[in-house]
Formats: C-alpha cells, sequence, structure tokens
C-alpha cells in the first residue's frame, strides 16, 4: 500500500510552473533532403502547468500525445520553441548549459528503461557515485562507498548489491537503482517517466510504494508519466490528461476518476481493466450492476487501448 501523501496547501507557490509552453522538433519520419533542413512538428502546444512542492502530477496519454516531450522540457532537456518555465520563481527558458548547471542537482529525472539508463560497464557503486562527485556530496571513496550503501538501503536494497553490476540484477531492482541515483542529489522535483511499464504488477506495486514513501519522506515534487491511469490513480494527486500535445483535463485525481469531463478522459478510464469479481460478492449482493459478469471475467478495454510511450 502506498504511503498516504501529505497533500501540499492549495495557496502554495508552485515550484514549477509553465505558461503557453510550445516545442517543435524535426520530424524524424519525414525523408531527409541534400541541403534542405527536416520540417519540424508542433510537439506541445501551449501547456499550462503548475507543480506545487510535496505534490505529485500524473501526466497521461496515449503514445504520441506528447507526455515525455513535457517531461523533458519541465527539465529544460529540451529547450522550448515558445511560452515559459519557472522553476522555484526563477525563468529558465532561456538559460543556457552553464547557467543550468547549479539548478541540475535540485531536478532529476527516473527513465523508463533502467537496462538502457543505467551503465553496463559500471558497478552500482560507480553509477551511484558518479552524481555525487559531479555535485561534490562526497568526500572520496569511502564517502562515495557509505552514500551508496545508504542509497540502496532507502530504496530497499542490501548494501551488497553496490558491488554487482546491472545485468546481475532484476528489471525492479535495476529501477529502484534509477530511483537511488536520482535521489543521491536530495533534488527537489523528479520526473518518472514510465518508469513501471516494464514490470510485473507485483515489481510495480513495490515501486509505486517506494516512490510514494520518498515523496512523502523528502518533499520532492514529482511529474509521474504513463500511459495507464490506474498507475496515476495510486500515486498522484492531480492528473493531467495529454492528447495531440495538449491538455484537454486537469484536475484532482478523484474529481477527474468520478466525473471526467472530456470524452477523450472518460475513454482513458473505461480503458482500465477491472479488477477480478469474487463470486461470493456476486451472490450476497444480486442487485449489483455487474451482477452478470462470471468470476475472474476480464473485461475487454475500450477501443482506445492505450499504448506505453509518449
Amino acid at each position: 500500500m502506498t504511503a498516504e501523501p501529505a497533500r501540499p496547501a492549495a495557496s502554495a507557490p508552485p515550484l514549477v510552473e509553465t505558461t503557453g509552453l510550445r516545442l517543435a522538433l524535426p520530424d524524424r519520419a519525414a525523408p531527409a533532403r541534400l541541403g534542405r533542413p527536416r520540417p519540424v512538428v508542433e510537439i506541445l502546444k501551449g501547456i499550462d502547468l503548475a507543480i506545487r512542492r510535496g505534490e505529485s502530477v500524473g501526466i497521461v496519454g496515449e503514445s504520441g500525445s506528447g507526455k515525455t516531450s513535457l517531461g523533458r522540457t519541465l527539465l529544460r532537456l529540451y529547450r522550448p520553441t515558445g511560452g515559459r518555465i519557472r522553476f522555484d520563481g526563477q525563468d529558465v527558458t532561456d538559460l543556457d548549459q552553464a547557467s543550468l548547471r547549479p539548478l541540475r542537482r535540485r531536478m532529476q529525472i527516473i527513465f523508463q528503461d533502467p537496462q538502457s539508463a543505467l551503465n553496463p560497464r559500471h558497478t552500482i557503486a560507480e553509477i551511484l557515485a558518479q552524481p555525487l562527485r559531479a555535485f561534490g556530496l562526497a568526500a572520496g571513496r569511502r564517502g562515495e562507498e557509505e552514500a551508496a550503501a545508504e542509497l540502496l538501503r532507502r530504496v530497499g536494497l542490501p548494501a551488497e548489491a553496490m558491488w554487482r553490476y546491472p545485468h546481475q540484477l532484476s528489471g525492479g531492482q535495476r529501477q529502484r537503482v534509477g530511483i537511488a541515483r536520482a535521489v543521491a542529489v536530495e533534488p527537489h522535483f523528479i520526473v518518472a517517466d514510465e518508469i513501471v511499464s516494464g514490470l510485473d504488477v507485483s515489481s510495480q506495486a513495490r515501486i509505486l510504494d517506494l516512490l510514494g514513501r520518498l515523496k512523502a519522506d523528502l518533499g520532492l515534487a514529482l511529474a509521474f508519466i504513463s500511459h495507464d491511469l490506474s498507475v496515476i490513480r495510486v500515486l498522484c494527486d492531480r492528473v493531467v490528461v495529454m492528447l495531440h500535445g495538449a491538455v484537454v483535463e486537469e484536475g484532482r485525481c478523484d474529481r477527474v476518476f468520478e466525473a471526467p469531463q472530456h470524452p477523450y478522459t472518460a475513454a482513458l478510464i473505461d480503458a482500465i481493466p477491472l479488477p477480478e469479481i469474487d463470486p461470493s460478492w456476486l451472490e450476497r449482493d444480486n442487485r449489483s450492476p455487474m451482477r452478470d459478469l462470471r468470476p475472474n471475467a476480464i473485461i475487454e478495454a475500450s477501443p482506445h487501448r492505450l499504448q506505453s510511450g509518449g
């Protein structure tokens, strides 16, 4: 069960805020022509978004909706082509990489695929030491090893795991290392990009529980990107629904799930499979609208079946 997060005050100033955010990137699907640049495609179309300290905001949409591009633009891994981004009140829209460097410690990302995000030639100790060195947070080899052991303990892995290589860990364990690397520098804001999409259901639950506890313990602001609304519902305070690069609905998770205002949001919610039905429960309540369901029946998703990515 995920730890119940402390809800941020609605009046608290945003830690991360965008106004009219736009992003256009070269169209990789278009054929390259000698002497001519590739045509550009508008990925983000005027996004207004605010994320407060201690708040988890789910960003959901099917493949190609722009949610991953939004996450990376929030971190200024992409430079926007329009609009503004403010981090803790500072306009970071046009900062160059040298000016962004002091802010990098405060904003981190957890990638979808830990297999490719972790250097296979480095031990876990070395992987965790790199961000510590970059920001001068550990003194010498001994200090790095002590910090790595503490980070591994914090994410539920034994200290001995620091001497292993990524391929010697399971997918869930690798993702825990990715989380440990992100929190190593004590950030204020984390973008988690589809981080449970490649895991089995039990591993997903454990990772979500871990992330919820870390968010509460560290007071993190979290942008949690997913194509799976059921995952968003477990972890997040608010949800932002994206379609074709635009936000079509936004609100508290309980409100959006109970009374979606946009037909696309309703279709996404309809696509969530129902849990297995206890036959004894059906027998006790014949008035239930689900009384005709067989035990263990699988509810087919709507035609808007989602795909991972974005």
